[in-house]
């Protein structure tokens, strides 16, 4: 089974629509009287997309996420909706914030460009009448250090990820600059929000019809996070499907591949030929299906990401990020030519074990399940050679026991509380990538893949992180599956550990 390389300049969806940048698209005032919606199918999907405690978000109730869905899609209520019925969703979700926004520093993971976009939205809602809790005011600081990181004249740069999150400039935006941050397909960073930003400020058919693309997208009128993404969507289909057990050399299309190899040539690969801005992940992620698949690539496009203590996603970061670091480790130890190789081995399994969450598990900033950073170790780390065997051993076995621990009775895993398919599957692979798995992981290998099959049509909440949480359709469905067909690494179970 290939996964072909899609060529058209939008792919069917590959992201659930979401209600962040549903409700930016939705604020949109139209050309002719602006006090009408531009997209009036926006706002009917915000309208019919809140939940039962007034929020908006993910399934999963992640309060970073609810609190930065609500605070943009109560502003386009407010802005156009005259029924009664939009005011007492307003009056709901007020209520949810005041209720829940004083939790926001209990989780782990923030979203992208949270620090940005938090106190924007809290003045954009206060200044349409919104009644905002005062404790939603404390992100000055965070704030601050990230503009620091990033030199004042990239600020309107295409060139640098901030382009992705460009919204959070609000009332300080310079319209014209921002205008020059739009890309050839219409968007200004791939991103609906930011786009939609854009033609609040400045008529521009290119962004109205990129938006108007990204709506038909989704029968029911809602828009992703993220469109286009389309190597970032083929690739890690292909990963997952890679770990699943099938032959890497039957998952990329000939085309895909000399694509991939003109990009590792240069400057390295980023989510979309679209987004011109590479990125560790997906470079490290293509390096590896590459050397699987007996295709030749140049791994010297990861040097741009190594600092001195790990490697970094994109420049201009305040935190790295566990699952590049591990997925730039599986790239290396295919790679012996990469300059001081061995090294830059050292330095990740150090970040690693300095990263562990109370010496056992691993977060990541790219998704909120610690399954998805924790199995991807173990994967990595059951393949080191022998000169490393003594330095990730430890890690791993700590890593099993917590996978083991944290199993729900019914087979299934879920770090919040709710049981999904998606973390389930993270934990099996990771299980099941051990040498010589104990009778006791074997039990819980055949548990999780009874609740597997059990849950098949179970729903599956948006556990990825941007700017809010998201769900990558065909890669989640990519990773339950190869988490059903994975056969056990090596050999048959070992007595109880």
């Amino acid at each position: 089974m290939s996964v072909a390389f899609p060529t058209l300049p939008y792919a069917p969806r590959a992201i659930a629509s979401t209600p962040y940048d549903t409700a930016w698209v939705a604020t949109v005032p139209a050309a002719q009287d602006r006090s009408d919606p531009r997209f009036p199918s926006a706002l009917n999907w915000i309208s019919a997309n809140q939940h039962a405690d007034g929020s908006w978000g993910s399934q999963l109730p992640y309060v970073h996420d609810r609190i930065i869905c609500t605070l943009a899609a109560l502003v386009p209520l407010v802005q156009f909706g005259w029924r009664d019925g939009d005011r007492l969703q307003v009056q709901r979700g007020e209520r949810y914030l005041w209720q829940h926004a004083h939790l926001l520093h209990r989780e782990p993971c923030e979203l992208v460009g949270f620090e940005l976009l938090l106190p924007t939205l809290v003045q954009r809602a206060r200044a349409a009448g919104i009644a905002v809790p005062p404790y939603l005011d404390g992100f000055a600081e965070e704030r601050r250090k990230k503009l620091a990181l990033l030199p004042p004249q990239l600020l309107y740069s295409p060139a640098v990820t901030i382009v992705h999150s460009l919204e959070f400039l609000g009332s300080d935006v310079n319209a014209l600059q921002l205008l020059t941050t739009r890309a050839p397909n219409g968007s200004v960073g791939n991103s609906p929000a930011a786009t939609a930003f854009l033609l609040q400020h400045v008529d521009d058919p290119a962004a109205e019809t990129y938006l108007t693309r990204c709506l038909a997208g989704d029968q029911g009128h809602g828009v992703p996070v993220l469109e286009p993404c389309e190597t970032f969507e083929t690739l890690w289909v292909a990963y997952h499907q890679y770990l699943g057990g099938r032959p890497a050399a039957q998952l990329l299309a000939p085309t895909f591949q000399r694509e991939m190899q003109l990009a590792l040539s240069a400057t390295g690969v980023s989510l979309s030929p679209s987004f011109p801005i590479p990125d560790a992940d997906d470079t490290a992620v293509a390096l590896t299906l590459l050397h699987e698949a007996g295709i030749a690539a140049q791994p010297t496009a990861l040097q741009q990401f190594e600092r001195e203590d790990y490697f970094v996603s994109f420049p201009y970061e305040r935190h790295p990020s566990t699952g590049v670091n591990i997925h730039v480790l599986q790239a290396l130890l295919r790679y012996p030519d990469y300059p001081g190789r061995d090294g830059a081995i050292a330095k990740i399994l150090r970040f690693l074990a300095a990263a562990r969450q109370h010496g056992t598990y691993w977060i990541d900033k790219w998704h909120i399940s610690p399954f998805y950073a924790t199995s991807r170790a173990l994967i990595a780390l059951n393949e080191l050679p022998a000169e490393y065997r003594r330095t990730g051993a430890p890690l791993s076995e700590a890593a099993v026991e917590w996978l083991l621990q944290m199993q729900s009775e019914d087979g299934a895993w879920g770090f919040y509380h709710i049981p999904t398919c998606e973390e389930t599957a993270y934990a099996l692979l990771g299980l099941r990538s051990l040498e010589a798995p104990s009778e006791r992981v074997h039990r819980a290998i055949v548990s999780g893949m009874a609740y597997l099959e059990r849950q098949q049509a179970a729903p599956r909440p948006a556990l990825w992180i941007d700017k809010c949480l998201y769900h990558p359709t065909r890669i989640v469905a990519a990773a339950i599956e190869a988490a059903r067909e994975r056969p056990i690494a090596y050999g048959s179970p070992q007595q109880a550990c």
